[in-house]
């Protein structure tokens, strides 16, 4: 029977049979996961299939050549009208999860689902709760005997948590043009949190900074130069480089970003294990998070360029005060090189006079009260929306989930809030 509101219990039994296939959905090619997104779009596609054979939904599986088991899928309920919505981004990937190392207090991959409705497993929140969530909508759209006023169009995605490897996941259906029929209606980008809306996220890079010493003994400096302080002093510099050249926006208000731009270092590597040896070559990661009203391009290579020209005065015997040994007695030098890993992502500041935006505000409010609506940013980044922008798109951004356990041990979210996001996406059909 068809009702006006989510069935826990079949969005349940989705989401269990997703999760149970997380530990083939981890996404981190450095340490060998790649992800199956096959396995996922299989249960979405088997859960629909009554509707698909039938002709309600036409169901598109979208595999870049050669990486067939990692597919997108395009859902579409074709509308009584012209006009379009895309329900865009939610995705089958997740990041990795180790229980004792993160200390997980449950299987990661395994759904729990406690008496007062909160739902613990890696990918409830991000982002198989909004898979679960998209896939239980379109049966209830089948199911309910009529179709929307616009076409509607669901696209779930692949490698999107970590895409070294490009046009796998949606970078490949917009360029293979399967988004251009979008183009015409809003599309809502289905992988944020706590409601909002999201009117703002961050552009991200990653980078590496590469540092070479003298290695020695420990008792001995006169004769080293210790990569590990000299990584340190130069990863500290580079922030405050990066503070005074990107200081916090005038527009940041007005979106309301709970963070400024920051650079900052995640990772270190220092292959030495004996504490009474120098280290000699020292390996420090981690990324940039920029407002988008700032150019990353920009970022990149002045970052880049005041690593440069700090090592050429480390060259010349002049670092700056308060730098550690920088220059044995014999004359060797330590080097600095910083370079960006991979591709980077740019943020998006979304349209705040758009009728998409304004069509969002009135769901939400008949979902969750005339207060619900609390529009914020921040400086988590989402692929491809700001091309999707610039190529004409009226990209919006909402989830269900709840942020502060994106990428967290013990991640989690409330089946409420899912319930909530479900009366959302049917006002939304109506509305826009």
């Amino acid at each position: 029977m068809n009702t006006e509101t989510l069935d826990r219990a079949r969005f349940i039994d989705i989401l269990r049979r997703l999760i149970a296939l997380t530990p083939r959905l981890q996404n981190s090619p450095g340490v060998g996961l790649i992800p199956e997104e096959r396995l996922a779009a299989e249960v979405v596609l088997e859960e629909l299939r009554p509707h698909i054979e039938r002709g309600f939904i036409r169901a598109e599986r979208l595999a870049a050549p050669g990486h067939e088991a990692r597919p997108n899928l395009m859902l579409t309920v074709t509308g009584a009208e012209a006009g379009t919505i895309g329900l865009v981004g939610a995705h089958f990937d997740v990041v990795p999860a180790d229980r004792e190392g993160e200390g997980w207090t449950h299987d990661p991959f395994e759904l729990r689902v406690e008496d007062d409705g909160t739902l613990y497993a890696r990918g409830v929140t991000d982002c198989l709760g909004h898979v679960a969530l998209l896939t239980e909508y379109l049966r209830w759209l089948a199911e309910s005997g009529r179709r929307p006023r616009r076409t509607v169009s669901v696209v779930l995605i692949s490698n999107e948590e970590e895409a070294p490897l490009p046009e796998i996941g949606l970078d490949y259906v917009v360029g293979a043009g399967h988004l251009d029929a979008l183009r015409g209606g809003p599309i809502y980008w289905l992988d944020s949190a706590d409601f909002g809306p999201t009117v703002g996220t961050g552009g991200m890079c990653m980078w590496e900074l590469a540092v070479e010493g003298v290695p020695g003994h420990s008792g001995l400096t006169h004769n080293c130069v210790n990569a590990l302080e000299l990584a340190m002093a130069t990863t500290l510099a580079l922030g405050e480089w990066f503070r005074g050249a990107f200081p916090t926006h005038p527009d940041e208000a007005r979106y309301g970003f709970l963070s400024s731009s920051t650079l900052k270092a995640t990772v270190i590597n220092a292959a030495n294990q004996k504490t009474s040896k120098i280290p000699g070559a020292v390996t420090v990661s981690g990324d940039i998070r920029l407002v988008p009203f700032y150019d990353m391009n920009a970022a990149v290579a002045g970052a880049i360029d005041f690593v440069k020209k700090l090592d050429e005065r480390i060259q010349r015997g002049d670092p700056p005060a308060g730098f550690p040994r920088t220059r044995t007695v014999n004359g060797e030098s330590g080097h600095l090189a910083l370079t960006q890993k991979g591709r980077f992502m740019e943020g998006i500041a979304c349209d705040l006079e758009s009728p998409g935006l304004a069509a969002l505000e009135r769901a939400m409010r008949s979902a969750r009260g005339a207060d619900a609506v609390a529009p914020y940013s921040m400086t988590g980044s989402l692929p491809l929306v700001r091309d999707l922008q610039r190529s004409g798109f009226d990209v919006q951004i909402t989830g269900f989930g709840r942020s502060i356990y994106y990428h967290a041990p013990n991640e989690q979210a409330k089946l409420r809030d899912f319930e909530d996001g479900f009366v959302i996406l049917r006002e939304l059909i109506e509305l826009v």
